[in-house]
């Protein structure tokens, strides 16, 4: 094909893809429309390889397939790990798919070894031994300690970022960080989290380290240093 002729049908296809159902329809059959590459965007922990192969595209698929349908195929892919899809044409032959994968919030022990847990509680398909999970450890998927992690990250990231692990303790949260641990009772909201956060930004601002902060009564963030020195700040 000449490269003037090409030019002329891209030029074509570009006026009749806006025109109504039957010009996409009319352009599908063309094979300099074939899909000859297809980019993927935004895939972090899904491999790109397995989001193309989602589209379920045959020898002969044209960019001007239904983007709904392949949009549908994406998004169903290995059970919950993409939390928004848009697939787009680029003249002449390219697909290009963005997606939008689910934030895992923890890490936690599964039959087969570390699964990723998404914030509604439930595992991802992501291989975490192919692309790191960096997310807080649990013994085991535990939705009322994965809904506080999850609090937590949409929160404040920077004290999300510094826990280690977390566990249940008789009906309480226990969470591991660096600078020590942090006391919660669920059901909990964000003041919890903002209230923790600025405790520890006002210790860190006087050089002041911690064994624990309490969080588990309303209003109140305690503070144990060490033993026999323990503060308080109101929540």
């Amino acid at each position: 094909m000449s490269r003037a002729r090409g030019v002329a049908l891209v030029v074509a296809a570009a006026v009749l893809v806006t025109a109504p159902w039957w010009g996409p329809r009319a352009l599908r059959p063309l094979r300099f429309f074939g899909v000859r590459r297809v980019e993927v965007v935004g895939a972090r922990y899904l491999a790109p390889e397995a989001i193309a192969g989602a589209l379920g595209l045959g020898e002969r698929a044209s960019i001007f397939e239904d983007l709904r349908l392949l949009e549908r195929r994406v998004g169903a892919l290995g059970g919950g790990g993409i939390a928004g899809v848009h697939v787009a044409r680029r003249l002449p032959g390219t697909l290009r798919v963005e997606v939008r994968e689910v934030e895992p919030v923890a890490l936690a022990e599964g039959p087969a070894g570390l699964v990723a847990v998404g914030g509604d509680g439930h595992p991802l398909p992501y291989d975490v031994t192919a692309t790191p999970v960096d997310a807080p450890l649990l013994a085991r998927i535990d939705g009322p300690l994965v809904r506080v992690l999850a609090t937590i990250q949409a929160t404040d990231l920077g004290l999300y970022a510094e826990i280690s692990a977390a566990r249940s303790r008789g009906g309480e949260v226990v969470l591991e960080l660096n600078e020590g641990r942090v006391l919660l009772a669920p059901p909990m909201d964000a003041g919890v989290v903002r209230s923790v956060s600025a405790v520890r930004r006002d210790l860190a601002a006087r050089s002041l380290p911690w064994l624990e902060l309490d969080a588990r009564y309303r209003g109140w963030v305690i503070v144990r240093r060490r033993a026999g020195q323990v503060g308080g700040g109101a929540a």
